[in-house]
């Protein structure tokens, strides 16, 4: 019996072609060129909000962001680590409605998005947890029912790679504690077995570059020094 249990061919069969562009714009909810960019933008509203506020005894961004910023970090690094170990194959070309990559266990998308919408509920202070989490799990089912649509994953691997994410943000949120050190060094340490799984593949250098590097520049703009370097230059931008 496949990974599907015939439900990918199912859906194939039923959803209407006029609609799979709506799923393939779904699934960029779970994709990189989304969630890596709005990172990026999450790091500099919270440096933004704490310039303006004329806070220099406390960090540009909050432990509470960056923590959540290396343990995506992290989390895309296992995507890499488990397609590496497990190179399970798609379902049949002939059912691909996109180009997809080469390995279909776990669903990239899908985990990735249970990372960072899960990690979102979790480490966010928006709103009320409840509503953070339902909008984490309407997110995640979304990419998840989109990945089967499109035709390049089975059940099996939507489903484990929505475990493996909920998984992963337990352990790395008791593990980090809100210390984004403590993140980042979980995150540097899983895409260096990525690195070694996949035998140096292009994903998994990217993933320990980008966590390298992340870790890096965080810690180099939190120096005392430059972060007071910093603040004055965006005040004395204010006042031109």
């Amino acid at each position: 019996m496949s990974r599907g249990i015939g439900v990918t061919e199912g859906l194939r069969e039923t959803v209407p072609e006029w609609a799979l562009e709506g799923f393939v714009g779904l699934s960029l909810l779970g994709d990189l060129a989304f969630i890596v960019p709005v990172l990026g933008l999450l790091y500099l509203t919270d440096v933004g909000w704490t310039i303006a506020r004329d806070t220099e005894e406390k960090p540009l961004c909050s432990n509470r962001t960056v923590s959540f910023i290396a343990a995506v970090f992290g989390g895309l690094a296992l995507v890499v680590f488990l397609k590496g170990v497990f190179a399970f194959p798609r379902p049949p070309a002939e059912l691909h409605v996109i180009s997809p990559s080469e390995h279909g266990f776990p669903s990239g998308h899908a985990m990735s998005a249970t990372i960072f919408w899960g990690g979102f509920a979790l480490w966010s202070s928006v709103r009320t947890r409840p509503s953070r989490f339902a909008l984490a799990g309407t997110v995640v089912m979304l990419v998840s029912l989109s990945r089967l649509v499109l035709g390049v994953h089975f059940l099996v691997d939507v489903v484990a790679s929505v475990l493996f994410g909920v998984v992963y943000l337990l352990v790395i949120h008791r593990v980090a504690r809100g210390r984004p050190t403590r993140a980042f060094a979980v995150a540097i340490a899983i895409a260096t077995l990525a690195v070694l799984a996949t035998e140096a593949s292009s994903r998994a250098v990217v993933a320990l570059t980008g966590s390298v590097v992340a870790a890096i520049g965080w810690y180099f703009v939190e120096l005392p020094a430059v972060r007071r370097q910093l603040i004055e230059v965006a005040r004395r931008a204010e006042t031109k």
